[in-house]
C-alpha cells in the first residue's frame, strides 16, 4: 500500500532534527539551507515542518522532462542528467518546497528517501510521519478540521 508524508505542527518542538538528517542523507552534510523539508517558526514560538506534498503540479511544468514519478514511492523526483536548472519547477511549486541548489546548479526535492525517509525516522516527537495512504488522508482531515475549528471560535 502507498505512504504519503503527514505532519502534525502541534507536535513540532521546532528542534530541525528532521533538516539536518534530510541534508545529511542528500548531501552528506549538516547544513539546513540544502535540506528538502523546511521548519517554519510563527510566533509565539509555532514551529510548522514544511514536506512536499508529491502532488506531481510540477511535472508538467518542467521543459526537460527531468522530473518523473517513481513507481515504488510514488514521489516525484529529480533526474539530474535532464535537469537544466531553469527554475521552472520551482516556480510553480503551490508549497514552495521546490528549490534550486546553488551548489549543483540543479532542481532539489524531497523524493521520500526511496520509501525511507530520514525526516520522519528522526522526529523525536513524530510531527512528521510517514504513513500509510488511508490513515495519512484520515490524520490530514482531522488537522485540518482542529485549523478551521480554531477559526470559528
Amino acid at each position: 500500500m502507498s505512504k504519503l508524508l503527514t505532519v502534525d505542527p502541534s507536535l513540532c518542538t521546532g528542534c530541525h532534527r528532521c533538516e539536518m538528517w534530510c541534508s545529511m542523507t542528500k548531501y552528506g552534510e549538516v547544513n539546513p539551507s540544502r535540506s528538502n523539508v523546511y521548519v517554519i517558526r510563527r510566533e509565539p514560538a509555532v514551529d510548522v515542518p514544511i514536506v512536499c506534498m508529491q502532488c506531481g503540479l510540477c511535472l508538467s511544468a518542467c521543459p526537460t522532462g527531468a522530473l518523473t514519478r517513481e513507481g515504488s514511492t510514488d514521489a516525484v523526483t529529480v533526474d539530474a542528467n535532464l535537469c537544466a536548472g531553469c527554475g521552472t519547477c520551482v516556480n510553480v511549486c503551490p508549497y514552495g518546497v521546490l528549490r534550486f541548489d546553488e551548489e549543483t546548479n540543479l532542481a532539489a526535492k524531497c523524493d521520500l528517501c526511496g520509501g525511507d525517509p530520514a525526516c520522519a525516522n528522526h522526529c523525536p516527537q513524530g510531527a512528521i510521519r510517514y504513513e500509510e495512504i488511508n490513515k495519512a488522508a484520515a490524520r490530514r482531515r482531522e488537522l485540518w478540521a482542529m485549523a478551521f475549528a480554531s477559526k470559528v471560535r
